[in-house]
């Protein structure tokens, strides 16, 4: 049998051919991998981000409840006619589709219900005197009635089995508020509010592969994907995050207050990553929490990592097939833009520059040098737009949604720095807190939306009214703060906040009608005033709270 002779030119050719294709798939492999857990580690840092954000409305929500109980008993210390008081409990209810109940219990009597409206069905219905009950036996009624005028007992989340005659077992929560009228304790009013509905305002935005967990303190699943997997105190039975999590148990315990994780798939589960983050609960100086949780299939969060391998895998391909067609014509010309090729996928996989490439050929290596290039212009743009969905989520982090003003997380960071800026210059600041007279009357009158629309022109208007060095801020609500920097005297903090004041006196223009809105303005100067900015911040909200008691003793 004849042997085959391999002249030099095939052997050089099929050496060559080998190694072109082998620098091809490393370099292909070294971009994919590293690429692979820069995206991953952003997508699971950007679902983190998503949860605290999502923890930070559901603490806003809760606040929403705890102010619209405190009016509530606000309301029934003054209000003396049963009826007139009946039906502010029902406009709430009206307000408020997620509130289930709103009563008014006597100190006395054994906590005799006075006022009981409940929401049954599409109808708000006044419960008759012949059928009010004692709830002094209730945690809701004793704790609330040992609070301080103007504090919120907060009740944990819970199976409503009070009123199981008249009422659905359904998931609640009760927020109660001692009713005070001339240094005297009437009672507490109570809101019911049930947890689905309300729970749902935060999470109803979230895309369908999100996952939404929430457990309490110690672990039990108030919400789960499987509502089976839900309250089981309330049926004898234990199911905590903890054992579902092991991560998540040193949230539990106050060791850690985030925490990101994967779960491999099984055959009736897809893989999925998770975030949680210890969210406070309750009164600040209870020390009680919740633990907040997102879930996305991990498939979602590699989505583009897959993008990019396919992208390469398709390169990669070109690159071995013009890899075997270069080997064809073995010459010096040849194998010189070979080993320029392979230098500068090297170079790229470890994102170095490099140099240019023979693009402008009409031959195979001018084909694989485009084919490379497009390559890597595919990755530069899916991580530029990995970059921008970053930096939204970072701006979303540290800016209110509404008004694009910082939030409360950048305000406390840029009143720290300015505070050491001050300390070290010797130069005063100044703190203002803004809070709009009567903004809820606006909400109930003429609804949410024009709400947001007076929030925004009164954001606008404090930019337009303060120095652009100022920062300006929205807390919560309608709870505005500007940072002053640099302010010599109390005369020239005065001056910004008469110019402020200037500023409300003409009606805002909401959708070209004039609104009339007013605002009460607390100054604290720092370091006169306070020495840290938690003293300086409480010092401007009680100044602002003194205007405000002002206004209304005017009114």
């Amino acid at each position: 049998m004849a042997r085959v002779k391999w002249s030099i030119a095939l052997r050089l050719g099929a050496l060559l051919a080998s190694f072109s294709v082998f620098a091809a798939i490393l370099a292909g492999y070294y971009t994919f991998d590293s690429s692979r857990e820069r995206l991953q580690g952003r997508a699971e840092r950007s679902l983190l981000a998503t949860t605290q954000v999502l923890a930070r409305h559901m603490q806003a929500g809760f606040g929403t409840v705890a102010r619209d109980t405190a009016f509530l008993a606000d309301a029934a210390a003054v209000e003396q006619d049963q009826g007139r008081l009946a039906d502010l409990f029902k406009a709430n209810l009206q307000a408020h589709p997620a509130y289930l109940q709103i009563r008014f219990i006597s100190a006395s009597d054994y906590g005799l219900e006075l006022v009981r409206i409940d929401r049954q069905g599409d109808k708000l219905v006044r419960v008759p005197d012949d059928q009010l009950q004692e709830k002094s036996h209730f945690p809701f009624v004793f704790e609330a009635l040992s609070l301080p005028d103007g504090e919120v007992y907060v009740s944990e989340f819970g199976i409503n089995h009070e009123d199981a005659a008249q009422e659905a077992a359904v998931p609640v929560f009760n927020m109660a508020s001692p009713v005070v009228q001339g240094g005297q304790l009437r009672g507490v009013v109570v809101v019911r509010v049930a947890a689905a509905p309300f729970l749902h305002n935060f999470n109803a935005a979230l895309p369908t592969p999100y996952g939404f967990y929430l457990s309490n303190r110690w672990g039990d699943f108030l919400v789960h994907p499987d509502a089976a997997q839900t309250f089981g105190f309330d049926r004898g039975q234990r199911i905590l995050i903890q054992e579902s999590f092991p991560q998540v148990a040193a949230l539990v315990d106050g060791r850690a207050e985030e925490a990101v994780l994967s779960q491999s798939g099984t055959d009736d589960e897809e893989a999925r990553v998770f975030a949680f983050v210890r969210m406070p609960f309750g009164n600040a100086d209870e020390g009680r929490f919740m633990v907040v949780g997102l879930s996305q299939p991990l498939a979602v969060v590699q989505g583009e990592v897959l993008d990019l391998g396919r992208s390469i895998l398709k390169i990669l391909l070109v690159l071995s097939v013009v890899g075997v067609a270069l080997a064809a014509g073995v010459s010096r010309l040849v194998t010189q833009p070979l080993q320029a090729m392979v230098k500068a996928a090297q170079a790229f996989s470890r994102g170095e520059a490099h140099g240019a490439l023979p693009v402008h050929r009409g031959d195979e290596v001018g084909e694989l040098a485009r084919s490379f290039q497009d390559m890597e212009q595919q990755i530069s743009r899916q991580l530029a737009e990995l970059n921008l969905s970053r930096d939204a989520m970072a701006h979303l982090a540290h800016h209110d949604a509404l008004t694009g003003l910082p939030n409360r997380r950048m305000f406390e960071q840029r009143l720290a720095q300015v505070l050491e800026l001050s300390r070290r210059s010797g130069r005063s600041c100044a703190l203002l807190f803004v809070d709009l007279d009567d903004f809820k009357a606006i909400n109930d009158t003429r609804g949410h939306a024009v709400g947001d629309l007076v929030l925004q022109a009164v954001a606008r208007t404090i930019v337009g009214a303060v120095r652009q060095v100022d920062t300006v801020a929205r807390l919560a609500g309608d709870e505005f703060t500007v940072l002053c920097e640099n302010v010599d005297s109390e005369e020239a903090a005065l001056q910004i906040v008469t110019k402020l004041q200037h500023a409300f006196e003409p009606p805002l223009d909401i959708e070209g009608e004039p609104l009339a809105v007013r605002a009460s303005i607390g100054l604290s100067l720092f370091p006169r005033d306070a020495q840290d900015a938690r003293t300086l911040m409480a010092s401007a909200d009680a100044a602002m709270y003194r205007i405000k008691q002002s206004h209304k003793r005017r009114l």
